[in-house]
């Protein structure tokens, strides 16, 4: 006779593994970027190569400093879509600045630095506005980060007349393309970014206080925390990770321009944190820099595999519609399957 289990007794079934797995985001991250680079690499000629190791590495930096930075509002119930206009904005900061002291196309490194250093400034700035308006203000954080981002687009404009600034210093090259014992620097920055997070969110009283806030933040406040300055400075890092990435585009194309990425970037910042499964009060922030590396692999596969194709766009845009549905129908059932444990 079989025996029943006992109330409370757990009933070990293959679902049960199968979901550990799911729930495991760093480890099917893991497989599917490996997948896919299998999958390229044996169907695109010299997928496999230095120089797209160099272009995925490089471009993914951008990206994913975004990315990190959505996650961290995410985490919190809230959202940023300011930050691809937070970044062009900075990056236009830095760029009048050395435009302003260059001489003869070319700057002194403590000019350059200065210039990233306004490039920050801006970023802490438009953080600290979306700060007050949600934190301090109440402001829905769709609503405060839309108006934000309508904003910033708006000072661009009208500082540029919409037009690019372009002829940089070549010394701005040395972040956006610049390489170190052959590994691209954005890509170096990207890497000590996620590893200063990763000690922040884990080991750290603010890391421990924004996924309090990020549960339930009315209960956070019971418990002696400052929700209200937690939420600020989750958007002031999301603003300084924007502008960093703004320093990275500015250097890579020596160039700024307010409609840099408009769209595109935010939509990847929304995949990675989809991909790496973040949720209020929780964010897996190696998952989030490997759903960053899938994107971006992916991105450079079907640019490479279908745009020198007749109708390379149309396949472009069709396949990643439906990977983006498949992202949204994947985390709704896995969010379905972890109701019913």
């Amino acid at each position: 006779m079989k025996r029943q289990p006992k109330s409370g007794e757990s009933r070990f079934t293959f679902s049960h593994v199968g979901l550990a797995i799911l729930e495991r985001r760093s480890i099917l991250l893991l497989g599917l970027l490996v997948a896919i680079l299998f999958a390229f690499g044996t169907t695109t000629p010299r997928f496999l190569s230095y120089p797209m190791f160099r272009v995925i590495t490089s471009q993914c930096a951008e990206i994913g400093l975004m990315g990190l930075g959505m996650g961290l509002a995410w985490m919190i119930n809230g959202v940023d879509l300011s930050v691809n206009d937070t970044a062009n904005l900075s990056a236009l900061t830095a760029a009048l600045t050395l435009k302003h002291f260059s001489s003869r196309g070319s700057v002194a490194l403590g000019v350059l630095l200065l210039s990233y250093l306004i490039a920050l400034l801006t970023g802490l700035l438009c953080g600290m506005l979306n700060g007050i308006l949600i934190g301090y203000l109440d402001v829905p954080p769709i609503l405060a980060t839309l108006g934000g981002m309508t904003l910033y687009r708006g000072i661009s404009i009208a500082v540029t007349s919409g037009r690019a600034v372009a002829g940089l210093p070549p010394q701005v090259a040395i972040v956006g393309r610049g390489t170190m014992f052959g590994v691209p620097v954005p890509f170096i920055i990207f890497l000590g970014i996620y590893a200063a997070m990763y000690l922040i969110l884990n080991h750290t009283t603010f890391g421990f206080k924004a996924r309090m806030v990020g549960i339930n933040a009315r209960a956070a406040y019971f418990s002696g925390i400052n929700y209200r300055r937690v939420i600020m400075l989750v958007y002031v890092v999301s603003g300084l990770l924007s502008s960093l990435a703004g320093i990275i585009i500015m250097g890579r194309t020596r160039s700024v321009a307010y409609e840099y990425g408009t769209q595109v970037y935010i939509v990847f910042a929304l995949l990675i944190t989809n991909l790496a499964g973040v949720s209020a009060g929780h964010y897996g922030i190696t998952a989030a820099v490997l759903a960053t590396l899938t994107l971006q692999v992916l991105s450079t596969g079907f640019y490479s595999r279908f745009m020198t194709l007749p109708g390379g766009p149309f396949f472009n845009n069709f396949l990643w519609g439906l990977f983006l549905v498949a992202v949204l129908v994947f985390a709704q059932l896995l969010k379905r399957a972890r109701a019913k444990e």
